[in-house]
């Protein structure tokens, strides 16, 4: 056998020779570099050189490294360190991250597709590891098989759901169905508690039920008439609950679809709606939250099924125009959080005789859009988004809320930054999510992407991108603590695997002739087997495992001929057909339209539940409405009149079954509400005898297994009880600062018993006459921090009284009163430059907090606010001088009170169209700042919330004025459109005061123009003004 070290070398191995000498001469070993020098000019390793007739030449090391000066000493190191990320491209390592040259197996950089093949034996998998089988690597390729796992699971006992079911199987997963069933956009749809009925709820102010096994449409809930909202169904499932914009909840027995209650009480659009999943007993709460800034906790009975006529009110507005934009519930029922317009989170504990707020955090520094309670209970948790671009994963410790923050602007280091991260100028939250086992925390980003994050450490681990507009829609699957479901304004509805960060299975919901249709909301059945979508056009798309075969017969467009009838209300605002003076429920069976109103074929009116048994000729929907004796009305088929005198007894028998029922389900009409009751006959040629029935004891939505049901109550009540002692236990546990903690404390206050509760900065006009009802005009305006802070002390009210309507402004800074009670601050209430009418002074209306309250209370209020009247020491006020009057630096200044018209300083008038200097109103800031005339927070400046150009055309329409020191002048601006001068709809606020050496930031938009159309010239010389 030859030598082969007498063998010539390879041009790349000579090269290598070379690059490693370089490095050695490079580094500490230079007595090594020169001895491998001499030992390649010795053995001939270095590469000849060649002439220009190809003749070969030998060389020194110098003169290769003179020919090669472009390569630098640390060449070979640099080559070491691009290799390992071009092959993770390729195939990925076992421990991502790790960088080395000495691997082994999947960390080898020699390694390849066919040594990282699983090779696990069916021994493996009967194998455990505390008690649990073996665990499978993040990057395993290739699933295992799925008979060497059923042959070791009889040995162990044990088998993990990751195994048997991995998550490529989630790619089999299609679309079943697409359904028109709503001429709007549909934002709202669940399953019921057994997974077999959907309920989707619309923008047409219907809300339907729909089968889950084959897309057929069962029935449609009428009352509401404006947008439905939101919808949640009871833990018992027996109740549905719908809230609408028009400020009603509806709830409706499942069972019969019959209205059981309808709530009034909201003053503005509902928000969210929730119900509790545990309680006190046979109590359970309905919490409605709305865009008046109120939260309701209904109270619920379950032996007789009815609400209290009381609710439980909370009126959460720490300044004009809040609102309560979310909400949610923990899971064993004792604790609601909430989300509002306002930057402020409030948690609500339900554990006690009644509902109380325990906290205010107000970490956040823009609206809160979306918070969720964790799925499991062993820690009170919960995640909160903002639109200050950050999530806080919030945790009850030590007797306080402390938080860790996600910041969105956040980066994977070490990966590439994929597209769309900086397509945003600043960050936004739209949804938050956990994952089933409450180990991680998604949330979607106004940049198209969602990040999921350690819940317990904050780490980022994974960013997802694929969706190409904002996403408002993430669902966890029920069980499987891989998957989570994504949806968006993009019509795109992704599967992900957040263990891996890779996605599963994507449709893109694609509209014959109508482009894409945003999806507004997407939920999972309880059994996982199903995920059901709704979007923008009105469709309900059915997903699932399997055949779609029974989804076949079912027509793609369904509607019933009575869903769009007019209808009358009563005083307590039940409603009737208006055709029929029927109730909804109890009208008989409904015909199968399509959209434009044409009957489907009878093969599709057999799907109504009712009409399976019809003959066909009774399927024939050819109605008419005839009166008949004592003003009764009949629907019947056109042409057909009542000419068997048989069939009268049976009418009989049908009006005494309906009136039963009708008893049975408390729809008693209001007192003198002029609208009947009573039941209409159908022809019998129409429905057969059979058919009604079966239609009256008809099931829309069953009830769940008894044996089901309180199985799943005991582990609500479980998870209750131990929320209840989570939440004593870390009361009674003091905080220590010297303890190291991951979670900070929140800036917000805890709301206890033992602590004075916390008033807003301002004081409505029934809050202050709720107080003390007797005291005269004067003694409430008198003193700023006199009334107020002593009127707290006193006779302190709780949020739930407070009357909306009889509101006086007041600001977050001076607790003084407001110069004018006109204002269109309100967030999202539209625009309104009508002059404000005088409101007259009257005794405010109290509201209820608890059905449970009595005279006693009421009593004792009174007597607290007769004794608030005795003459008590009062401290010195601020507001007045030595002599009595008010000090000269609360006085108005004159640049208010002047009544000549003068063009500096600007006073403004509503209506006004002015120019807005961005350059001057950042100059106003700063000399504020330096003077320290009053505090200001350059984080709420209007040019850190949207992009402003350096000069903006605006219309003043709010304006309010804040008592110093010093007097402040609050506006509210709307841009308008240069062109047409029309309002744009967006907006912003200001606060200003006129201060010496500063120019006005503010300029009427006449003398904007006469000032820009002059021509003006050096010295002051004009050709149109004077000198």
């Amino acid at each position: 056998m030859a030598d082969p070290a007498a063998a010539p070398p390879s041009p790349l191995e000579a090269e290598l020779y070379y690059l490693i000498a370089r490095f050695l001469q490079a580094g500490p070993c230079k007595k090594s570099a020169q001895m491998l020098v001499e030992e390649l000019e010795e053995h001939q390793l270095i590469p000849n050189r060649l002439d220009w007739q190809g003749n070969e030449h030998q060389r020194k090391f110098e003169d290769l490294v003179v020919a090669n000066a472009h390569i630098p000493p640390v060449h070979l190191l640099k080559i070491c360190e691009r290799i390992g990320p071009l092959l993770e491209k390729e195939i990925p390592q076992s421990v991502l991250g790790v960088r080395t040259l000495l691997g082994v197996g999947r960390q080898s950089l020699l390694r390849a597709a066919k040594d990282c093949r699983n090779a696990r034996k069916g021994s493996a998998f009967a194998a455990l590891h505390r008690g649990r089988p073996l665990a499978l690597p993040l990057n395993c390729g290739k699933p295992p098989n799925v008979v060497n796992l059923i042959c070791a699971r009889p040995v162990t006992a044990y088998g993990r759901f990751s195994h048997l079911f991995p998550t490529a199987f989630y790619q089999h997963i299609k679309l079943h169905k697409r359904i028109l069933g709503h001429l709007s956009a549909v934002y709202c749809v669940a399953f019921d508690r057994s997974g077999r009925r959907i309920f989707t709820g619309s923008d047409d102010y219907l809300v339907k039920i729909w089968a889950t096994d084959d897309g057929r449409l069962l029935s449609t809930l009428r009352g509401h008439s404006a947008e439905i909202s939101d919808l949640a169904v009871n833990y018992e499932n027996t109740l549905l609950a719908a809230g609408s914009c028009d400020k009603v909840v509806r709830v409706w027995c499942l069972r019969t679809c019959a209205p059981i209650a309808v709530l009034l009480g909201h003053s503005a659009s509902i928000t969210s709606i929730q119900f509790s999943p545990a309680g006190k007993g046979i109590t359970r709460y309905l919490t409605s939250t709305g865009a008046d800034g109120t939260i309701f906790f209904w109270q619920l009975d379950l032996t007789t099924m009815k609400f209290r006529d009381q609710p439980v009110k909370f009126t959460e507005r720490s300044r004009p125009g809040a609102q309560i934009s979310c909400s949610s519930s923990s899971s064993g029922g004792m604790f609601i959080v909430t989300g509002s317009t306002d930057h402020v989170i409030r948690i609500y504990y339900l554990g006690s005789e009644s509902p109380e707020k325990i906290a205010e955090l107000e970490s956040h520094t823009d609206k809160v859009v979306a918070v969720q309670f964790c799925n499991n209970g062993d820690r009170l948790r919960f995640v909160s988004g903002s639109r200050d671009g950050t999530a806080r994963i919030w945790q009850y410790q030590e007797q306080e809320w402390k938080y860790i923050v996600l910041d969105m602007a956040t980066k994977i280091t070490g990966n590439s930054v994929p597209s769309g991260e900086d397509k945003v100028p600043k960050m936004k939250v739209t949804m938050v999510a956990w994952d089933r086992s409450d180990s991680t925390v998604i949330t979607a980003v106004n940049n198209f992407l969602l990040k999921v994050w350690n819940s317990y450490t904050g780490q980022l681990l994974h960013t997802l991108s694929g969706h190409d507009d904002e996403v408002f829609v993430l669902e966890a699957h029920p069980f499987d603590q891989r998957i989570m479901l994504s949806a968006g304004h993009d019509g795109n509805i992704f599967i992900w695997d957040i263990e891996k960060g890779t996605k599963i299975r994507n449709y893109f919901n694609m509209i014959e002739g109508q482009g894409h249709g945003a999806v507004f909301d997407c939920k999972f059945s309880p059994d996982g087997q199903h995920f059901a979508c709704t979007d923008s056009h009105g469709h309900l798309l059915l997903f699932g495992f399997g055949c779609n075969a029974s989804y076949n017969k079912t027509p793609e467009q369904m509607f019933f001929h009575t869903d769009f009838r007019p209808l009358i209300r009563d005083a307590n605002n039940y409603v009737l057909d208006e055709q029929t003076q029927q109730a909804p429920h109890l009208m008989p069976p409904p015909f199968l339209v399509d959209v434009d109103g044409n009957p489907h074929p009878t093969r599709f009116q057999r799907l109504v539940p009712g009409r399976e048994n019809s003959r066909d000729e009774q399927l024939i929907p050819q109605l008419g409405y005839f009166a008949i004796g004592d003003g009764e009305v009949v629907e019947q088929v056109i042409g057909q009149q009542i000419n068997d005198p048989e069939e009268n007894d049976f009418d009989g028998l049908i009006r005494e079954q309906e009136e039963e029922q009708a008893m049975g389900w408390d729809l008693a009409p209001a007192p003198n509400d002029g609208l009947r009751r009573e039941g209409i006959r159908q022809m019998y040629n129409n429905a057969p005898r059979r058919d009604f029935m079966a239609w009256g004891r008809r099931a829309v939505v069953n009830e769940l297994h008894p044996a089901v049901s309180r199985i799943q109550e005991e582990i609500r009540a479980a998870k209750g009880d131990l929320e209840i002692h989570l939440y004593t236990s870390e009361k009674r546990n003091p905080s220590h600062t010297s303890q190291r903690s991951d979670y900070p404390p929140d800036g917000g206050r805890s709301l206890r018993k033992n602590q004075r509760k916390r008033q807003h900065a301002y004081h409505t006009r029934s809050t202050i006459e709720h107080h003390c009802e007797d005291a005269k005009t004067d003694s409430l305006i008198q003193g700023d921090s006199e009334s107020s802070t002593q009127g707290d002390d006193i006779c302190g009210t709780t949020d739930a009284s407070v009357d909306d309507n009889m509101a006086v402004w007041q600001s977050e800074t001076s607790s003084s009163a407001s110069s004018c009670e006109y204002s269109d601050w309100t967030a999202d209430a539209g625009i309104n430059l009508q002059p404000p009418k005088r409101q007259t002074r009257q005794a405010a209306r109290k509201t209820s907090s608890s059905s449970e309250e009595n005279t006693k209370d009421t009593k004792g209020q009174e007597e607290k606010c007769k004794k608030s009247k005795q003459p008590q020491k009062k401290k010195p006020s601020g507001l007045r001088s030595m002599d009595g009057e008010p000090s000269e630096e609360w006085f108005a200044p004159h640049w208010i009170l002047d009544t000549i018209p003068r063009r500096s300083p600007f006073v403004p008038q509503m209506g006004d169209e002015i120019i807005y200097f961005r350059q001057g109103h950042e100059a106003y800031v700063r000399a504020v700042r330096k003077a320290r005339a009053y505090s200001i927070s350059l984080q709420k400046q209007p040019w850190n919330k949207m992009e402003l150009r350096e000069q903006e055309l605006v219309k003043i329409v709010g304006i309010k004025y804040e008592v110093g020191p010093p007097t402040l002048c609050c506006l509210k601006l709307a841009f308008l459109d240069s062109v047409s001068g029309k309002m744009t709809g967006e907006s912003f606020s200001i606060k200003y005061h006129d201060m010496p050496d500063v120019i006005d930031f503010l300029v009427l938009h006449q003398f904007y123009n006469e000032a820009h159309e002059r021509n003006w010239q050096i010295a002051g010389i004009t050709t149109k003004g004077k000198t």
